[in-house]
């Protein structure tokens, strides 16, 4: 069976005119993905890549100045979001009032699972991306650990930095598959997916057998093979989130810039504290258990 995971890299020293280069292939990117989302959303929702390949190929390397993986990649992406959607338009059915009572003169409530013809506009790519697929838009120089990078201005070489990944930058264990290129605060990152074949498991080898619950008012509550139970209380979760849902709603109310840039910051530390909290659980768990 296959194991994969996502490197978080970000990339170091890069000049202005890299960044340029970088900037405008997002860009163009990001404007062919809701180009291509535009199509899609017009012609009852098309989502197999060789139609749209042949409806939109000539267009994305015109229009947009996309090289010919670049659009291949463009199409998967938009696919892959639609897909997405789709899938969770199905998962939270629209509920609403039959006006009918039951026999406790409680009102009637009926689901009507949804599909994408439910959207009342095209899905829209705000932030520039960019999606490069691996030995034709971008490669590992191992000998000088540098990235290669393909762009709308040509190629790029670029330093990178790993803490806790560089392991998995090993081609003789891992392959590397596609990458994703992102700007946050004026710096950039990569995520990169890399794969590997480990055995297929063997229920004589498992040490602990563990059934584990998530939930608000307990973290976790598990029971393992020996009929023993740990609960992991929440309490103080639920406290700081009630906190965060009461500035979230008082910056709201204001509405001004500042509020709304400070809602911004807001979001982004309770999802490091969330996932702070998460990652010491799951720590937590396996110096219990075992690995």
């Amino acid at each position: 069976m296959d194991q994969s995971v996502v490197i978080k890299a970000q990339l170091l020293n890069i000049d202005d005119e890299t960044a340029q280069a970088f900037s405008n292939t997002m860009c163009k990117y990001r404007d062919a993905c809701n180009f291509i989302s535009q199509y899609i959303f017009e012609h009852a929702f098309e989502l197999k890549q060789s139609k749209l390949n042949k409806a939109l190929y000539h267009d994305l390397r015109d229009k947009f100045e996309l090289k010919s993986q670049m659009a291949q990649s463009a199409i998967k992406t938009v696919i892959a979001r639609y897909k997405t959607v789709k899938t969770q338009l199905f998962q939270h059915p629209f509920r609403y009032d039959t006006g009918k009572k039951d026999g406790k003169g409680r009102g009637i409530w009926a689901q009507i699972y949804r599909d994408l013809t439910w959207l009342w506009q095209p899905i829209n790519f705000k932030r520039p991306q960019l999606d490069l697929q691996r030995g034709r838009d971008w490669s590992y120089l191992s000998a000088t650990n540098q990235l290669s990078l393909n762009t709308l201005n040509g190629r790029r070489k670029v330093d990178f930095v790993c803490k806790g990944f560089d392991q998995y930058l090993d081609q003789t264990k891992w392959k590397l598959g596609s990458l994703k290129m992102l700007q946050l605060r004026g710096k950039w990152y990569i995520h990169l997916s890399a794969t590997t074949a480990i055995p297929e498991f063997e229920a004589e080898q498992a040490v602990h057998v563990v059934g584990i619950d998530r939930g608000l008012r307990f973290l976790a509550a598990c029971y393992d093979e020996k009929g023993k139970s740990i609960l992991f209380s929440g309490q103080k979760i639920l406290r700081k989130k009630r906190k965060y849902k009461k500035l979230r709603a008082e910056l709201q109310a204001k509405g001004t810039k500042s509020a709304k840039r400070r809602l911004k910051k807001i979001g982004q530390r309770e999802n490091r504290w969330m996932s702070d909290v998460n990652h010491r659980l799951t720590k937590t768990l396996i110096d219990h258990y075992g690995s």
